[in-house]
């Protein structure tokens, strides 16, 4: 009888022991990772300038999870926790930009963000804008760049056009690339394709404005706003004009 309690026993102890060791065994499912990329930055125009100190953080996250770039523009976001972010990309002198969607899963690495250009904020103001028309163009819009642009010091420029008399950067039916305004006032052509193009109704009165802008504009569509964002626009522009579509 002591032999068989003593065997029930051993037994006992062997089974505990060797659940207790597959229970230390058993790995934990990977739940974090580091999210890694780099940014280009430049000034208002197209010179590259120094890449660090930009701050790079998750938006929506408790406490803050961020990095700022080193010399060569790199930042680690560290241990984090895997689903879909947005980014959010800062430093004084540049309009904020934002990455919408990142998909963070569980790959065995770190996810990957594909590298930003981004600007300086425009010091470009618009002192004056008109419109006019001649034989060849139906509508010219002139605007006045301060500083005057030239050769030797391009200024950057955007038009933004609404059917209604409040247009303005966050307000508008359609809007037009950059331009370089290499002299002052830059004139800008608009040809009846070019009008066709911006989708108005013929007859219809257009209200035009124009911002001083930079050529790496950081502009981004913003999915909740559900509109192009434009960071790096100057707020000092002229009042709007207005042309009646041909």
């Amino acid at each position: 009888m002591k032999l068989y309690y003593l065997t029930l026993g051993f037994i006992v102890l062997v089974g505990f022991t060797s659940c207790s060791k597959d229970e230390e065994e058993t790995p934990q499912p990977i739940s974090k990772a580091n999210i890694i990329g780099s940014v280009n930055l430049y000034d208002e125009g197209v010179t590259q300038i120094d890449n660090s100190n930009m701050t790079v953080k998750i938006e929506g996250t408790s406490p803050v999870i961020s990095a700022t770039t080193d010399v060569d523009g790199e930042f680690t976001l560290s241990d984090v926790p895997f689903g879909t972010y947005t980014l959010v990309y800062e430093k004084t002198g540049f309009g904020t930009f934002k990455k919408f969607d990142i998909e963070h899963t569980n790959t065995g690495s770190s996810t990957v963000v594909e590298a930003p250009s981004l600007g300086q904020k425009s010091t470009t103001s618009i002192t004056n804008l008109t419109v006019s028309s001649n034989a060849n163009f139906p509508v010219i819009l002139g605007a006045t760049t301060n500083p005057a642009g030239n050769q030797a010091n391009t200024r950057y420029i955007r038009f933004f056009f609404s059917t209604d008399p409040n247009v303005s950067n966050e307000n508008y039916d359609s809007y037009l690339e950059t331009f370089p305004a290499n002299n002052s006032p830059y004139n800008l052509n608009l040809s009846q394709a070019s009008l066709d193009a911006l989708d108005f109704t013929s007859g219809s009165t257009v209200y035009v404005k124009c911002y001083g802008e930079s050529f790496w504009g950081n502009s981004y569509s913003d999915p909740d706003l559900k509109r192009d964002i434009f960071p790096n626009l100057n707020p000092t522009s002229a009042p709007a004009v207005s042309f009646v579509v041909p």
